[in-house]
């Protein structure tokens, strides 16, 4: 594959574009059921097993984690998804293999995955059935508490997601939909603002709540996290010791992985990257996929490697950055961490990283740093 860093591990994406219908705030593409061709679904899976296998030759080496996305992944049954892992674990195991997963579809089915399947990440949302309608969610809260239950009494490692900000809730709600789901005990929590994005539903009937309201919803949530014992390890994403997401991780580490699927994002190399792009459509993709290469240049690698980066806790590694891009970091960044509230970042001569104050400013203090490069 162009660009793959043979010496480097290597991680896998596969978006299944397939749901049971889109809730009102979301801009990833996705095929409702009810609008999709009952043979896609098929010619998916042999398609996305044919693609895996070709990199498994190509690759020969098992992969480190493994995430199944959507859409709902659900929605292609628990047998599909079982033939996936297993083409994706022909290499031997990976570290991590994870499963996407509304609550409406989780059963005591998905049991029958484990050990092939180690994480599942359920899109919990709201406990509140107000909420969950203003969403446009399938589910309610009585599919939620089930779902809750059924993984909560599983082998697997699992993440709740839990959106904030919804125009008319309260920071009251939030909090209750935080308590709710940590009384089960999910290892990690993923909690972030609600966004409006163009062309979906939510976006045409009304407008965000504000930063600064927003604001004081992700303060009272993030301390109430805190309270019950999960560490803010990534502006969006909490989680009990032991319990991070090493897929994500990929991500933030600005790691190689190749997406499978319409739609899904490949980045692979390490000083330079080179980004791809699947076929935009599900007709698309089955016809002829193709992945669409932009080589980035070092500047441009490593402008991507801070955006991600210093969504973390422990932000930036100046020893691996140097490795990377053959200059010290403060040679590079001084001046702009200068002008940046001392109260919004940690600097040590191990590392560079942002304080929860740094995170509620993180778009101004990329762009502040990226003028340095």
């Amino acid at each position: 594959m162009k660009g793959l860093d043979y010496t480097k591990p290597l991680s896998l994406y596969i978006h299944v574009p397939f749901c049971t219908r889109k809730c009102d705030y979301c801009a990833f593409y996705s095929v409702p059921l009810a609008s999709a061709d009952r043979s896609w679904m098929e010619k998916f899976v042999s398609l996305v097993i044919a693609e895996i296998e070709a990199l498994n030759k190509d690759f020969g080496k098992p992969y480190r984690t493994v995430f199944i996305g959507g859409g709902n992944p659900g929605v292609i049954g628990y047998g599909n998804i079982r033939r996936i892992i297993e083409k994706t674990q022909e290499n031997g195991r990976s570290e991590e293999v994870t499963i996407e997963i509304n609550p409406e579809n989780v059963s005591k089915e998905i049991y029958s995955l484990f050990p092939l399947l180690t994480r599942v990440s359920v899109g919990i949302q709201s406990m509140d059935d107000d909420v969950l309608l203003h969403l446009g969610r399938n589910a309610r809260r009585r599919d939620n508490l089930r779902a809750l239950s059924i993984l909560s009494e599983s082998p697997f490692r699992w993440n709740a997601d839990i959106i904030t900000a919804v125009p008319g809730e309260s920071v009251e709600t939030t909090l209750s939909d935080i308590e709710s789901v940590a009384s089960f005990s999910p290892g990690h929590i993923s909690f972030y603002c609600l966004t409006f994005e163009e062309g979906t539903p939510l976006i045409e009937r009304e407008a965000p709540i504000g930063e600064e309201a927003e604001a004081v919803f992700l303060e009272k949530g993030w301390a109430r996290l805190r309270e019950l014992g999960y560490e803010h390890y990534e502006i969006s994403n909490f989680a009990k010791p032991g319990e991070r997401c090493l897929h994500n991780l990929v991500y933030w580490n600005l790691g190689q992985y190749v997406g499978f699927g319409p739609g899904a994002e490949s980045s692979v190399g390490y000083a330079m990257v080179t980004s791809m792009r699947e076929s935009e459509t599900i007709a698309e993709y089955l016809s002829s996929p193709a992945l669409m290469c932009t080589p980035l240049s070092l500047q441009e690698t490593e402008e991507e490697y801070l955006l991600a980066a210093l969504r973390t806790k422990d932000g930036i590694d100046k020893a691996e950055y140097e490795k990377r891009f053959g200059h010290s970091f403060s040679s590079v960044y001084s001046d702009a961490i200068s002008r940046i509230d001392k109260d919004s970042y940690i600097d040590s001569n191990e590392s560079f990283a942002l304080t929860e104050k740094g995170f509620m400013t993180l778009d101004w203090i990329i762009l502040e740093m990226a003028m340095g490069l």
